[in-house]
């Protein structure tokens, strides 16, 4: 080959690396690099119960209904609803609306979906959440009906189950593979990242990659140089000091939905007194314990609903105050002996470290009004299963994600003690059961009323002992714009961030 032809061919080549480096260039300006604590376990959304996943879905799926930043119930799929009675509900869906293959979502579809999760031989996680229908029936191409044996007015807030074709709600668990009709479809799930791209809607965010990097100051260090992009909670606030003096890197906190308690065991001989849980409550200074352990971010709580939900109580503050909890204890014939202890109770919790620091300042100030913890940590399987069916006298877990006001029956409601239930401590009270068996079937006016009174209850009897609001951590890197955290976590916000070039 003469070396004129030798340079040409050089030539060509190197143009056409040079174009190959721009389209990639292109393409990783739009792309997203999100780095998560846990990658998600499934994209079907009949079987999404984790965090991860759930966060992953919302960009892969829609449903019928969404709820707002105040847990207000929007339209999605749906473009209006009709509730003509407390056992029907009827919807109509959007035609504009298209899976990522292209297809129409109707009501096919939907009712697919539907029954799929209700089918007892799918052994769909989310069966339960749905108890309450009867039927769901296509009444139209784009109409559905959905009928109930019971009244269950907070039935919309769990209508944001993403929709599938008909032809995969009727297949069994596809965990890697879906078609869904949200804005982003999956392109590839390898070992390194799970990567989402852009079909439909506008938007500098072209396509998204989700890594799992579990370690949060391996996840912090990939911030810092660029590797990621994003990253929110599932990081120590430890780790929050060393990431403001980091030079590019925005941190952004907001309250949660997520409702950190002491949960006690009602039926306890020691703890079945009014008296000792409300001593135990004040003997607490919540505003130490979160200056001190997460840098002072939570907000203080007094019932599980966020301040913003629509059925939230307004309740005083739980203070500080040990001198009233001795007395109390006193008042209740619990005094001191030669040792200064008035009596002794177990306090179990799982081996996270972050917990066991927790529980063993809780145990600290408990010791200064007489009572002695012992605290038992359990891995976390053995740990739950003991709380799971109520064997404990006290313990401390939070509630995630919380914007469905049901919970408040899940955990009050006598005729959900375990196993039916998550009425762990064995709560029992016939007014509370009344309230909430009305509030099932009330409008929104009724039901606030309803929930107010039970909330009241809740917090008199000392049913729980609040702590807070764990908050929402979101760490940004140079090249995002305009990413605002949300209560319930979710990372829908990632859709409409600005890109710039870094």
């Amino acid at each position: 080959m003469s070396l004129f032809r030798l340079l040409v061919c050089l030539c060509v080549i190197v143009a056409g690396l040079v174009a190959c480096d721009l389209s990639e260039q292109s393409q990783e300006s739009g792309l997203l690099k999100v780095g998560l604590a846990q990658m998600p376990i499934t994209l079907d959304p009949r079987f999404a119960t984790d965090a991860a996943s759930t966060r992953v879905q919302e960009f892969i799926h829609r449903g019928l209904l969404r709820l707002d930043d105040h847990f207000r119930i929007q339209g999605d799929l749906a473009i209006s609803w009709r509730h003509p009675d407390a056992l029907i509900w009827r919807f109509t869906l959007d035609q504009q609306a298209r899976f990522s293959d292209g297809s129409p979502v109707t009501a096919t579809d939907v009712v697919a979906t539907y029954k799929a999760v209700l089918n007892p031989a799918l052994a769909s996680p989310l069966k339960a959440s749905f108890e309450a229908i009867s039927s769901v029936n296509a009444v139209g191409e784009y109409e559905v009906e959905i009928r109930l044996f019971r009244p269950d007015a907070s039935l919309p807030t769990r209508l944001n189950l993403g929709i599938l074709p008909a032809r995969l709600a009727s297949a069994p668990h596809a965990s890697r593979n879906t078609i869904g009709c949200g804005p982003f479809a999956v392109s590839v799930w390898d070992q390194s990242a799970l990567r989402l791209i852009r079909w439909f809607g506008e938007g500098s965010v072209s396509a998204i990659s989700f890594s799992g990097v579990k370690d949060p100051v391996t996840r912090v260090l990939k911030l810092a140089r660029g590797e990621l992009d994003f990253t929110e909670n599932d990081l120590p606030s430890s780790l929050l000091p060393w990431l403001q003096k980091q030079p590019g890197l925005t941190i952004a906190t907001r309250p949660s939905t997520t409702f950190a308690y002491v949960g006690l065991n009602m039926q306890d001989d020691i703890l079945k007194h009014r008296e000792v849980r409300q001593a135990l409550a004040l003997a607490l200074d919540r505003h130490k314990l979160k200056r001190a352990l997460f840098a002072d971010l939570p907000e203080l709580a007094e019932t599980v609903l966020a301040r913003s939900h629509w059925a939230a109580a307004d309740l005083p503050q739980t203070l500080f105050d040990p001198v009233k909890a001795e007395a109390l204890l006193d008042a209740a014939g619990y005094s001191r002996d030669g040792d200064g202890i008035r009596f002794k109770l177990n306090f179990r919790t799982s081996t996270d470290p972050q917990r066991l620091q927790l529980v063993t300042a809780m145990a600290s100030m408990w010791q200064k009004i007489g009572v002695d913890i012992s605290i038992e940590s359990l891995e976390w399987g053995g740990f739950y299963a003991r709380i799971k069916r109520g064997d404990f006298q006290l313990y401390s877990l939070a509630w995630v994600g919380i914007n469905d006001p049901d919970i408040y029956r899940q955990i009050l409601h006598t005729s959900m003690w375990p196993p039916k239930g998550a009425n762990r401590g064995r709560f029992s009270d016939p007014q509370v059961d009344h309230w909430l068996d009305a509030a099932a079937s009330a409008d929104q006016p009724e039901a606030i009323e309803l929930y107010v009174h039970v909330q009241q209850r809740m917090a008199d009897e000392v049913v729980y002992i609040p702590l807070w609001y764990d908050p929402v951590i979101a760490v940004s890197g140079p090249r995002i714009k305009g990413f605002q955290p949300q209560p319930d976590g979710t990372l829908r916000g990632l859709m409409n961030v600005q890109l710039v070039s870094g």
